[in-house]
């Protein structure tokens, strides 16, 4: 379920209730806001209503000739609950999300902060810790705040929906947390005395079946608002992390043969480019369709060159 909410000139309100009618929206919530200025006549319309809904009234609002980003600006938030006449099998339906939800929180969750580089920094650690001690418990931890899976679907996605500055930003920051990871298993094989226990590796076809799983349910659950994406984060944080921290570990205490080393470093690469690819694929399925991005960014590059 999401809140639509648009602060736009006074102008555009009816066209703005025409679209929400017409995307099944059962009411529009108008009122008057203030803004300081010379000829700022504005309302806000607010819009309550199940994911599906949403999508469609966005979709609709980005497709429309008159809707420009410097003139109508729009939020739009998860609600825990409805209540109107409406069924509720139909207001709580949760696919599809809205293109725009997607793309800003996988933007959001791929910048690359002081907090981000602690959390990737500290969880790799975390789990080379627990492969050295062959702990279950350990990895699992680490697996829960490593960032990984987030920005392997930004990678996804942007590609998807030709958002090229979104994939560069999801493969930068999947960079620095295989670096860090790297890093983590430096650190810890200077630590730790003991042996590494953890021999869980899995062979490339392996990797194939289990990445493809984790591609697919991955997509699924960052097009449904009620997907359980940290515990999927989990299953994906393992599949990748393993190999960097290992290339770490093994850089102090020595690598095996060169065939162990290129059936390792083929797996991160497997898992890498199978759950990208099955999130896409399940993007399209899902009908995550690259125009209504595409829309969205050449109404804010008209902006732009207008100034």
């Amino acid at each position: 379920m999401h809140e639509i909410r648009l602060n736009v000139q006074e102008s555009h309100i009816e066209e703005v209730t025409r679209l929400a009618l017409a995307a099944g929206v059962g009411r529009v919530s108008v009122y008057d806001v203030f803004v300081y200025g010379p000829n700022q006549s504005r309302k806000v319309a607010s819009i309550e209503t199940s994911t599906p809904r949403a999508k469609a009234f966005v979709d609709a609002l980005f497709a429309a000739e008159w809707f420009v980003p410097a003139e109508c600006s729009i939020t739009t938030r998860e609600l825990r609950a409805i209540v109107t006449e409406d069924p509720l099998r139909e207001v709580t339906r949760p696919m599809i999300e809205p293109a725009l939800d997607m793309l800003e929180d996988l933007w959001q969750l791929s910048h690359v902060t002081p907090s981000y580089i602690g959390r990737a920094m500290g969880a790799a650690v975390l789990m080379a810790y627990g492969m050295f001690e062959n702990s279950a418990i350990s990895i699992v931890v680490a697996a829960l705040f490593l960032p990984f899976l987030s920005q392997v679907l930004a990678i996804s996605f942007g590609l998807w929906v030709r958002d090229r500055g979104l994939a560069k930003q999801g493969l930068f920051a999947l960079c620095i947390s295989s670096v860090l990871s790297i890093a983590a298993g430096v650190l810890m094989a200077l630590l730790h005395r003991g042996p590494l226990l953890f021999d869980d590796f899995k062979t490339p076809l392996v990797s194939l079946g289990i990445s493809s799983i984790i591609g697919i349910t991955a997509g699924l659950a960052s097009a449904d608002d009620t997907g359980r994406r940290y515990l999927i984060g989990v299953a994906a944080a393992v599949q990748y992390a393993v190999v960097p921290v290992w290339i770490g570990i093994s850089m102090v205490r020595g690598f095996p043969d060169p065939h162990v080393i290129t059936e390792r470093i083929s797996t991160f690469g497997i898992n890498l480019a199978t759950i990208a690819g099955m999130a896409a694929v399940v993007y399209a399925w899902t009908g995550m369709r690259n125009e209504d991005v595409d829309r969205f960014h050449s109404k804010v590059a008209a902006v732009r060159e207008s100034r």
